[in-house]
């Protein structure tokens, strides 16, 4: 017998008619004083599908989304959706420099974004980036016809408001989601690699859906609960654990714009929350709030972990100081979905330790460098193929090739441990990659922005060890002749151009980087350098 019910669905829009008719009473988001019934969710939906349509945007073009998370978030994706167009999630930590790239190759059409995020601007900072103009604020974006503003702060040409887009689609011709394919790309997720290089993976309706059907079934989400959603929009797991699983299984949206530990507990106490998503810290974080014990949190009965180990310990806590009775623990990447899952019977042993079994339909291989499958217990590249897998690097397809193999396999690039029953353990992560207050940062585009500096011959850059944010970076940069390098002013510079996660803690000035027989840098010198 099956693990999941076969997948009901085949679009998106097929999903959400569905959904509005069984659950017509159930709130669908809920922002604050904005509260979307199901039926609601889905007329607001249309009213933006249709609004795009009269801006010119057609089945399979791209619209960016460049906000934080909220309610019309919510509605954007599921007209975006709704209308069959492709959306590219713009995360609110990236700076100008970093957004622009990804606008213009992926030719997006439209930019639907907030004025700023978290005090810092965002379209005015974009506009100063391509160069402003009378003409054309954004005259360097290709493609780029109209910009959507959640909340203007200064008009910009061929710029139109939310409300009054909604509005253009009372009247718009209606855009008939019958044509949208189960196959149809509908979400191009950006996500740097080794090379340094942002590359977009490309998802199709069919793949996530059936990806994310088995997830929040083992996750335990039923109809009537209340998932307050604190990973950005803008992440893959935020959109599709979120936004995705949330109306797949009439369970209410309730969005985080920024984590703060008192505003989060009040949240869980005002609504009623009953699933809550996050790394181990952020239980501890909430566990350790000041107002934490006149808080009552035991609407909480399940949380979502992914996270490599969950110590036993904030397990216990968990159950005995919040009352949550399950921790779920997962393991996936954007290029695959969801690769393994703990479920409902497994041992606090097992969700502690592992990141479950391998989910229905998903195969999944534990190789050694020569792509031979190793013995089980023994360490190894995780290697999975499923119809989760991406279809590949939008418009890139030298590093498809490399990522997935002849045979349909995706090569992760973490390092994992099977045992006899089939649970994975990821005991390594990509090589070079460190993880920075729960944020993926890669050396090599972060090197990369460093070079842009004239004065800068060389640079390499390392995670280490840090207590508060998990890891963080330290650049060693290598001044070019003749030139002399500040590493305050250095620092300053890297803060205006990169997210904050990418940003390096130190910065140390080398006379040279230490190099292998290869040529390559040799960062494992540069890290205990770094930690002396």
């Amino acid at each position: 017998m099956a693990e999941v019910d076969p997948l009901p669905y085949a679009t998106f829009p097929e999903m959400l008619r569905d959904v509005a008719q069984r659950h017509p009473e159930r709130e669908a988001v809920v922002d604050g004083e904005r509260r979307l019934l199901f039926p609601e969710l889905l007329c607001e939906a249309q009213r933006v599908a249709h609004g795009l349509r009269s801006l010119g945007v057609e089945p399979g073009d791209r619209v960016a989304v460049w906000a934080s998370n909220e309610w019309r978030w919510v509605v954007m994706a599921w007209g975006i959706w709704e209308l069959g167009a492709v959306i590219v999630p713009l995360s609110t930590r990236w700076k100008a420099a970093e957004v622009a790239p990804i606008l213009t190759k992926t030719e997006a059409k439209v930019l639907v974004a907030a004025g700023e995020a978290v005090g810092a601007p965002l379209l005015g900072a974009l506009a100063e980036h391509c160069g402003r103009s009378d003409a054309r604020p954004l005259n360097q974006l290709g493609d780029l016809e109209w910009v959507v503003g959640l909340d203007l702060v200064e008009p910009l040409e061929k710029s139109i408001e939310f409300d009054a887009l909604c509005a253009r689609g009372d009247t718009a011709d209606d855009c008939d989601s019958g044509g949208v394919r189960p196959g149809a790309l509908c979400e191009i997720l950006f996500t740097s690699g080794t090379t340094g290089l942002p590359k977009g993976v490309m998802l199709e309706q069919r793949q996530l859906l059936q990806a994310y059907w088995d997830w929040s079934f083992f996750g335990g989400l039923r109809p009537g609960d209340r998932f307050m959603i604190i990973p950005p929009y803008s992440h893959g797991f935020g959109i599709n654990g979120g936004i995705l699983s949330c109306a797949m299984r009439g369970v209410t949206n309730l969005p985080v714009a920024v984590f703060d530990p008192a505003s989060a507990l009040a949240l869980i106490e005002r609504e009623q929350v009953t699933i809550m998503s996050g790394p181990p810290a952020l239980f501890a974080t909430l566990m350790n709030a000041e107002r934490f014990e006149q808080i009552d949190t035991s609407s909480v009965h399940t949380a979502l972990i992914g996270a490599a180990t969950v110590p036993t310990e904030i397990i216990l806590r968990m159950r005995d100081r919040m009352g949550i009775s399950r921790v779920c623990n997962a393991y996936g990447l954007i290029e695959g979905c969801v690769v393994s899952m703990t479920r409902p019977d497994d041992s606090r042993e097992v969700v502690s330790t592992t990141t479950g079994r391998a989910m229905p339909g998903v195969e999944v291989e534990i190789v050694d460098d020569h792509g031979h499958e190793v013995a089980r217990n023994e360490r190894g590249e995780v290697w999975l193929r499923s119809q989760g897998v991406m279809s590949g690097y939008w418009r890139d397809p030298e590093q498809t090739a490399a990522a997935i193999t002849p045979e349909g396999w995706l090569k992760t690039g973490d390092i994992g441990v099977m045992d006899e029953l089939g649970h994975i353990s990821v005991v390594d992560r990509k090589k070079d990659m460190y993880i920075s207050g729960g944020f993926n940062a890669y050396p090599a585009e972060i090197e990369n922005q460093l070079l842009r500096r004239p004065e800068i011959a060389a640079a390499a850059v390392v995670g280490v060890p840090d207590e508060r944010l998990g890891e963080v970076g330290h650049a060693f940069v290598v001044a070019a002749t003749g030139q002399r390098i500040d590493p305050e002013v250095l620092l300053v510079w890297t803060k205006q151009q990169m997210a904050n996660y990418k940003v390096p803690s130190r910065i140390h000035i080398v006379d040279a980087l230490p190099l292998n027989a290869n040529g390559k840098v040799r960062k494992e010198v540069l890290k205990e350098r770094a930690l002396s």
